[in-house]
């Protein structure tokens, strides 16, 4: 029998052609990997940068055509009318060329060739370049692109652009084209951040702008409010009082020629009601007079005064722990005063109360205030149609008004805690 010798496995041609092109697969993965690696760490060293975002793309565009082979790279800006556009900087074209002006209709109902080459993903490389789009560029009047290859720039269902490298001495292979995609995808997603970051310095300065009114109006309003107070009280003490007064005149010399007789007793009544009318005419004056308000040096100070003519003039026991922060701006402190003020007098007129504690304290970078009586309390839900409880609304609306917020806990029998808490800055 014939013997036949089989080939060794170390020289067969058919098996070392096979290991070669292993060979040659896993070196050209290695530096589809490598370049993918060196693009996206291109495309996330601008948020570490201060670059603006046409240095940083022209930047990119370098790096792209670099760690593919390229000699041109560009990305194209999608337009609101369907129209792609250059980014600034790309990289590889002269100043004079075409590609500047150049614009890229998409199509109506994705038809167009660049809608479906790049965002239908249905670019087919041809020799190492994409035929049809060579074709939309040399009618774009770039008549020197030898070959080309583009794809989606986007940030997930997002369309921003497209990605496109040019003129590779090779062509252009698979690989590049995997790599492209992940570039685009990338920058997609930083494109969005730089969105999204603009948004938030926007949206930081309207709410800048809208701090800067809220403080306008809590001025004009405190202002208002004194202006109102000062007309009025200036009213009373011009008009009223002073028409009170006369009639007291004429009611002493009818006194006076009406001795003895049977009206003198009447007209004795009488000017005992208007005395009463004109001292409740003065104390009310008294209460709305908008003196100015002296802060001084120490705002505990300031509180533990306002409690102890509370304690005067009601009878009301007061006590106040106070545990504030330093440096307390001035307009802060007038309105911690104001409403401790307004709180003080609602338990002055109506919570016949025995005993009042104030306490403040810095709180959440600000200042937390806590006014307790042990009075008859009301009912929090109706206090707003109660006569005379204007004065918790105020504490609450100035509150607000400067940033922070107020608490109001009552029940008929249960006493009454007002609470509230403003921001160190307006």
């Amino acid at each position: 029998m014939e013997s036949v010798a089989l080939p060794l496995e170390g020289n067969d041609p058919m098996g070392a052609e096979g290991g070669a092109r292993s060979r040659r697969s896993a070196q050209q993965l290695e530096r589809s990997h490598e370049s993918a690696l060196a693009a996206m760490t291109a495309v996330s060293s601008y948020l570490d940068s201060d670059e603006d975002l046409p240095e940083f793309f022209g930047r990119l565009s370098a790096t792209i055509a670099e760690q593919i082979g390229a000699r041109r790279a560009a990305f194209w800006r999608l337009g609101p009318r369907g129209t792609l556009a250059l980014q600034p900087a790309p990289f590889g074209f002269e100043d004079h060329s075409a590609v500047y002006e150049a614009r890229l209709p998409l199509g109506a109902r994705g038809e167009g060739v660049v809608e479906r080459l790049v965002f239908a993903d249905e670019l087919g490389l041809v020799g190492g370049t994409s035929p049809d789009l060579d074709r939309i560029w040399r009618e774009a009047g770039l008549e020197n692109i030898k070959n080309s290859i583009g794809v989606a720039w986007r940030a997930g269902e997002r369309r921003i652009g497209m990605v496109a490298v040019y003129d590779a001495r090779h062509g252009f292979a698979a690989q590049d084209l995997w790599v492209l995609r992940l570039v685009g995808a990338a920058a997609g997603l930083l494109w969005q951040y730089k969105e999204s970051e603009d948004e938030l310095g926007h949206t930081a300065v309207r709410l800048e702008e809208a701090m800067a009114a809220r403080r306008h109006l809590l001025n004009n309003i405190a202002a208002g409010g004194d202006e109102a107070r000062r007309r009025f009280a200036s009213a009373l003490h011009d008009d009223s009082l002073q028409l009170l007064t006369g009639a007291e005149l004429q009611l002493e010399r009818l006194r006076a020629s009406s001795a003895g007789n049977d009206h003198a007793v009447q007209l004795d009544q009488l000017r005992l009601t208007l005395r009463k009318v004109e001292d409740s005419l003065r104390r009310l004056l008294t209460n709305v007079s908008p003196e100015p308000l002296h802060l001084p040096n120490d705002l505990s100070e300031a509180i533990s005064e306002r409690l102890e003519s509370l304690r005067v003039r009601a009878g009301i026991e007061p006590h106040i722990e106070s545990r504030l922060p330093v440096d307390i701006p001035q307009a802060i402190q007038g309105i911690v005063l104001k409403n401790i003020s307004e709180a003080l007098t609602n338990v002055e007129k109506h919570a016949c109360a025995t005993r009042v504690t104030v306490v403040v304290e810095g709180a959440d970078g600000g200042v937390r205030v806590a006014v307790r009586d042990d009075g008859t309390g009301f009912v929090v839900a109706e206090s707003v149609r109660v006569p005379g409880h204007i004065g918790l609304v105020a504490v609450k609306e100035r509150a607000q008004l400067a940033g922070g917020w107020c608490r109001i806990e009552s029940e008929p029998g249960a006493g009454t805690k007002i609470e509230f808490w403003v921001p160190m800055t307006l």
